[in-house]
């Protein structure tokens, strides 16, 4: 005869030992500590974050690379925003007063007050074992003239474009004078030397993208920044505007036109 449980019979659960308490609110310790690590690296991530955020704004420009760069940017001279940000484009034409100082500099001109500063950038860029030399500087409003007209007529030939297409065209590569760059002195255009093709595909291109900034040149008309400048991108045109400047366009991703409003802004 089977025996079944009694009628009134509990079935009792065993209470946990002292060893399954004590293991209980180990874990309970553990997890504890393990949730105020958590809090506190995301906390540190956050700093990090703004901190990082914040740097743009910092007064100083970046240090450089290696301490002979940083000697050589203590002995550059420095300049204001009215001549470090200085634009020449079609909405904003260079006057009378905006000439530049102009200076023999291997064989091109250009502004006088950028020598030190080009010659340090070339000095390193030598050091680096990656020679990079000027082939253009400064151009008068005359010969840009007719540098937009050689390139309006060329339009009109070889595309069949209209003169007011052509035009329209023409200036995405060569501006009217005194509505280009070259009209201030202070771009410069280099090529690396011994090397032929494109110069974004070679070892000074990458050099300059890594270390121009440390001595106050950005490029001119960066990539992605057409609407901006009005004109297509130029890796191997470059354009002084000071170390801080620069660093701030660097870090803000700014060409000149977008951090010179910013600049005016502020």
């Amino acid at each position: 005869m089977k025996h079944g449980k009694r009628r009134g019979e509990r079935i009792v659960k065993a209470k946990p030992s002292g060893y399954e308490e004590k293991k209980v609110r180990r874990l309970g310790r553990i997890r504890a500590a393990v949730g105020l690590l958590l809090v506190a690296v995301a906390a540190g991530g956050l700093w990090f974050a703004w901190q990082q955020a914040m740097r743009p704004y910092e007064e100083e420009p970046a240090t450089s690379s290696s301490s002979s760069s940083a000697s050589q940017e203590e002995s550059l001279p420095r300049y204001g925003d009215d001549f470090n940000l200085k634009l020449a484009n079609a909405d904003n034409p260079l006057s009378q007063e905006d000439a530049p100082e102009l200076t023999d500099f291997q064989g091109v001109q250009v502004d006088e007050r950028i020598v030190p500063a080009l010659e340090a950038l070339l000095e390193a860029a030598q050091e680096a074992e990656i020679p990079l030399e000027v082939t253009e500087g400064y151009v008068s409003p005359e010969e840009q003239d007719q540098r937009f007209e050689e390139r309006v007529q060329q339009l009109m030939e070889t595309e069949g474009y209209s003169r007011v297409m052509a035009e329209q065209t023409a200036v995405q590569t060569v501006a009217r004078g005194g509505q280009d760059e070259s009209q201030t002195g202070m771009s410069v255009r280099v090529a690396a030397q011994g090397a032929e093709g494109n110069f974004q595909d070679t070892a000074q291109y990458r050099w300059l993208s890594r270390h121009s900034i440390e001595y106050g040149f950005v490029f001119r008309y960066p990539e992605g920044k057409s609407s901006y400048t009005g004109r297509e991108f130029d890796p191997s045109y470059i354009r002084y505007v000071g170390e801080t400047a620069a660093s701030r366009m660097r870090a803000l991703q700014m060409c000149l036109e977008e951090y010179a409003e910013y600049a005016s802004e502020s």
